[in-house]
């Protein structure tokens, strides 16, 4: 369960607005009910045509003491005609004594130049990942930018995008649900209209052959990942919020106003 929040907060952290700022830092509390699970935390440079974001997600509170783990992530990007492309990705999870780290390198046309992993795929247990698949794909980071600039150009956020990080390739696909207004339930939580965004993850390859997730089906429980889009400061569109329903409730990522900066 933990794979998937990892997935979509480092997803959900990628997607804040670039604009006018150089750097931004954005910190992000995940809880079950009123029990603290992790905090997310990004930072990232901004120059004219490139950008550098360093994430993080760790456990905290009552999961720590349990079943601590950390992943961490380091991104590239230049901006082209067709939005943020990808230039490396370096990616790295650490759960107990277990550590698991992938790096890779994209071309001018988005497609896979080199890449490494630590340790490798086991083959036996995982979907296969062709060639193919490494070809125009995106990282989680410049895909979610792009939702982003979508949502600003048309006001909703249907979209698909291709992504590669290099263990797995999954489509994510968005739609627009809605919007609403939320409500400050505790300190330094975003209160405003916010876009409301169905995401779902279709794994293509590399993920676990004994999970839930077969090659090229999607996830039915349609509503499972919802992302809420507000614009807590300057009018600039950032994710404020993302709740995963799992089989023991629902796990609610908030960002924490309170330690947002931008210079």
């Amino acid at each position: 369960m933990h794979r998937l929040f990892l997935a979509v907060l480092f997803s959900l952290c990628a997607s804040a607005a670039a604009a006018s700022y150089q750097s931004t830092k954005l910190v992000y509390t995940v809880s079950w009910g009123n029990i603290l699970l992790a905090k997310s935390q990004l930072d990232y440079q901004f120059g004219k045509n490139d950008a550098r974001i360093s994430a993080s997600v760790d456990s905290d509170g009552f999961i720590a003491f349990f079943s601590g783990f950390q992943s961490r992530a380091k991104a590239d990007l230049v901006l082209k005609d067709a939005g943020w492309t990808p230039k490396t990705l370096f990616m790295e999870r650490i759960s107990g004594r277990k550590t698991v780290q992938s790096r890779v390198a994209w071309d001018d046309d988005s497609n896979v130049s080199t890449e490494s992993r630590m340790p490798e795929l086991d083959l036996d247990e995982v979907y296969p990942l062709t060639a193919q698949m490494r070809i125009n794909v995106l990282d989680p980071y410049s895909a979610v930018l792009r939702l982003t600039s979508h949502i600003e150009t048309t006001g909703n956020c249907t979209a698909s995008y291709e992504i590669y990080d290099g263990r797995r390739r999954n489509r994510l696909n968005f739609k627009t649900l809605g919007t609403t207004d939320l409500t400050e339930t505790r300190p330094g939580e975003f209160a405003g209209n916010a876009l409301i965004c169905r995401l779902k993850f279709e794994p293509i390859g590399g993920h676990q052959i004994d999970s839930k997730w077969r090659s090229g089906e999607k996830d039915d429980d349609d509503d499972r990942i919802k992302m809420f889009f507000g614009r807590p400061l300057q009018g600039q569109i950032v994710p404020v919020r993302v709740e995963v329903d799992s089989w023991i409730g629902t796990i609610i990522g908030r960002l924490d106003l309170r330690k947002m900066k931008r210079q």
